[in-house]
């Protein structure tokens, strides 16, 4: 997976910016973390505006890899997935949850995306549950929809009060629950519940329910 993600943005990038990937991929072997913040930090000034080019076989690769929209990455978030990659391959693995949490932590909110997109790809990705539960609590709308949509990481990781805390949240802040991957098969008794009485609420209070509550309602 590595090597896909970085010949995608060998292929997508213009050559100075390819350039400068190729040596932070380099620094990136050291993993250390105030290097990876700082290529992480340039991704986005030098590939912005860089369209991956993808072909029907990296599709394929990267949605059985558990990527649900590779076709909505932009050029940054394959360049800052390959480089936390290449960054925890060449670092111890008890260090692993520490690094992409302080990544997290320190990171702009277009970084913090980054790092929720990619956490699927990581080795041990439930290892990294207690920080994408947490970033569900984010007031920033990018950051939220980076974990709650197109991003099988809840369904597959969440324990299900969490999950269902995720899809009420998408209700209250009006994201289409549509695109939270692999609702249907995460879809309880207890989820029903909750959302047939934010339906109740929101009526009482003679406000709109969301269109697509019917897809937990049943």
């Amino acid at each position: 997976m590595l090597d896909l993600l970085e010949a995608v943005v060998l292929r997508g990038a213009a050559p100075e910016a390819a350039g400068w990937f190729r040596r932070n991929l380099e620094i990136g072997q050291l993993a250390g973390s105030t290097a990876l913040r700082a290529a992480f930090a340039g991704a986005g000034r030098r590939l912005a505006g860089m369209d991956p080019a993808l072909s029907p076989g990296d599709l394929a690769r990267l949605r059985e890899a558990g990527v649900v929209a590779p076709d909505r990455w932009p050029l940054t978030t394959f360049a800052r997935a390959a480089l936390l990659l290449r960054a925890l391959r060449n670092l111890a693995a008890d260090e692993h949850v520490d690094l992409v949490r302080e990544l997290y932590r320190r990171g702009d909110f277009r970084e913090q995306a980054a790092v929720l997109q990619s956490l699927i790809l990581l080795p041990g990705p439930a290892r990294f549950v207690a920080l994408a539960v947490e970033s569900c609590r984010t007031n920033v709308r990018d950051v939220f929809e980076a974990i709650a949509c197109e991003n099988i990481y809840p369904a597959r990781h969440f324990a299900d009060p969490n999950f269902s805390q995720l899809v009420l949240k998408a209700f209250f802040i009006g994201i289409a629950v549509r695109r939270i991957a692999g609702l249907a098969e995460r879809n309880t008794a207890e989820l029903r519940r909750m959302a047939a009485d934010y339906a109740s609420e929101r009526r009482a209070a003679g406000r709109a329910v969301p269109d697509d509550i019917d897809l937990v309602l049943g």
